[in-house]
Formats: C-alpha cells, sequence, structure tokens
C-alpha cells in the first residue's frame, strides 16, 4: 500500500481499533493508547495491506490482539516495596508493623523456592525480561522458562492462599 493511501485510510482504521478496544475495556484512554499501537503495527505491516480482502475487519482483529498484548503486559505488575513503604510512612503504626510483616514474610517464601524457580520469577518479574533472554542466561529452553515461571507463581499463590487462612 502506498503512504498516500495508507494516510487516507489511517483515521478511519484508528477509529475501528479505538471502537474495538473500547468495547473491550470501556476505558477511553486506555484503547486511544491500544489504538495507536494498533497504526504503528499496520504503519509496518503497509506493503502488505493490499493483499488483505476485508482492511476494516483485519483492524479490529489487530486491535483485539493488541489489546490481548496490553492486558498481558500490563497484568504482571511488580510489587515495589520502595513504593509501599514510602506510601506507608503516612499511614498508623499498625499499617507500618503488617507491611513490614508481609515484606519478611514474602522474602521468607521466596527463599523457600528452588533455585532455578526463584531466578527465573526475579529475571522475569523484577528485571523484566523476555523468556528467551531468561533462557540464554540460565542456558535452558524457552519453554522450560515459562513452565519454571508458572510452577514458582503458583508455589507464591499456593504460600499466599495459606497465609490468608490463617
Amino acid at each position: 500500500m502506498e503512504e498516500a493511501t495508507f494516510i487516507q485510510m489511517a483515521p478511519l482504521w484508528r477509529e475501528e481499533a479505538k471502537s474495538v478496544c473500547l468495547r473491550l475495556c470501556g476505558n477511553e484512554m486506555e484503547a486511544d493508547d491500544v489504538a495507536q499501537e494498533v497504526m504503528l503495527r499496520l504503519w509496518q505491516m503497509r506493503e502488505r495491506l493490499d493483499q488483505i480482502r476485508m482492511p476494516s475487519h483485519f483492524v479490529g482483529i489487530v486491535a483485539r490482539n493488541q489489546w490481548i498484548d496490553h492486558c498481558r503486559r500490563n497484568r504482571t505488575k511488580m510489587l515495589d516495596i520502595d513504593t509501599l513503604q514510602t506510601e506507608a510512612l503516612y499511614e498508623n503504626p499498625v499499617q507500618q508493623l503488617e507491611l513490614r510483616e508481609t515484606e519478611e514474610w514474602l522474602e521468607k517464601t521466596l527463599k523457600l523456592l528452588p533455585t532455578t524457580q526463584r531466578a527465573v520469577l526475579q529475571l522475569r518479574q523484577v528485571e523484566q525480561r523476555s523468556h528467551r533472554e531468561i533462557a540464554q542466561l540460565l542456558s535452558i529452553s524457552e519453554t522450560s522458562v515459562s513452565t519454571l515461571l508458572a510452577r514458582a507463581r503458583r508455589a507464591l499463590l499456593k504460600e499466599f492462599e495459606k497465609r490468608d487462612r490463617q
């Protein structure tokens, strides 16, 4: 697709992408962000867009996939202990004590994980490394990274559930 044609179609496609994302999330700001990502993706593949029979339908599919990627990226928020501590400075002493106990419990629980699981979890959640980078660093396959990460998360979840029952 020529650049001029793309520029002509871009406003319609952006609205289509935003509409799809808005239906999925209900948040206009997030829908705008994802629609922008969709437009970047379409721009990168503009040479192949002429081959697509129904471009507006394709834009909807790309928007949905970008939304899923967006959710996955934002689902794994890091636990930022420093931020929690800063916020806790203004809270009452009981809350500060609970925060300290939670930090200590989390550190102990992480130490209970097998070394490789703990390393994979650290590299993924704290250092935000990709599965490929982790696999290369630890000399394991990407499939093993996914498996170890899932096991570590499952183990932590079990420990959280046990703690909540106490």
